[in-house]
């Protein structure tokens, strides 16, 4: 095979692999933040949206930094064992990537929500300012 076929799988496997976990991460990761923005739904929502997009901002970047268009130096004409240890590097790279940016979120979600609560019920107890 062809070093660029491997190249290529590697590719839609990468972006297969955002376009399946990126939803089902997300389903998941909804209750979650209800839970944890309960005081104030909106902004729960508008959170998600915002990682979403930062997520596939970065997941996307990872993939246009990572792709290859012209074969290594140590590899062949055809797929060899070097190529193969690189995609799978590759591969391994964007599940670690996103595991770390989920397990950040989940560790800080809480944080974020108890300080907007606070912010909120701060001002909920100051009450209308008056300037008369």
């Amino acid at each position: 095979m062809a070093w660029w076929v491997l190249e290529l799988i590697t590719d839609v496997v990468l972006i297969a692999a955002l376009l399946v976990l990126g939803p089902l991460i997300k389903r998941y990761g909804r209750s979650y933040a209800a839970d944890v923005f309960r005081a104030n739904p909106r902004t729960g929502k508008s959170y998600i949206v915002l990682m979403d997009v930062a997520y596939y901002l970065i997941f996307a970047a990872y993939i246009l930094f990572s792709m290859r268009f012209e074969p290594d130096a140590s590899w062949g004409g055809t797929v060899g064992p070097e190529q193969l240890r690189a995609e799978t590097v590759r591969l391994g790279g964007m599940l670690l990537l996103m595991g770390i940016l989920h397990g950040a979120n989940v560790l800080s979600l809480p944080i974020v929500g108890r300080l907007l609560g606070m912010s909120q019920r701060m001002q909920v107890d100051a009450g209308p300012s008056e300037n008369t």
